[in-house]
């Protein structure tokens, strides 16, 4: 009987952790960048088995994670919008291997262009004095 008890206190306890309160935005922004270095993380394995990177493979990683976000609504409960903003920071991050990817209109597979770092010469195309061979 008195396993019981104890069995039920216990119960009780993590019922009420689990219908907390909502997640600081600071612990949801440091568990974003958790989640995002996972998501390079896998993109370091793909690239062990000679896989590129594609969308599709890091959907795959993130599925296999299991993620578990902090709650982001009082009363307890993640919404959707979360959930989302989480799958997004990790497929990102391993499809371009950037922490913080910068956002873009095209989606999860966009890749923000490299600016060109050297000006264009006098015909409108890189100066030959900027290759490293000359």
């Amino acid at each position: 009987m008195r396993l019981r008890k104890v069995a039920a206190c216990g119960v009780a306890v993590v019922a009420l952790a689990a219908s907390g309160c909502a997640a600081s935005y600071e612990d949801r922004m440091k568990y974003l960048d958790e989640i995002a270095q996972k998501g390079i993380d896998y993109r370091a394995k793909l690239y062990e088995q000679k896989t590129e990177p594609s969308t599709e493979a890091c959907k795959i990683g993130f599925d296999l994670l299991k993620a578990n976000p902090p709650q982001d609504q009082d009363g307890g409960g993640t919404s959707s919008k979360w959930k989302e903003q989480v799958e997004e920071a990790y497929i990102k991050s391993c499809v371009t291997g950037e922490l913080k990817p910068k956002p873009d209109v095209e989606g999860v597979d966009a890749v923000t262009p490299v600016p060109v770092t050297a000006p264009p010469g006098p015909s409108g195309s890189p100066s030959a004095s900027a290759s490293p061979a000359t």
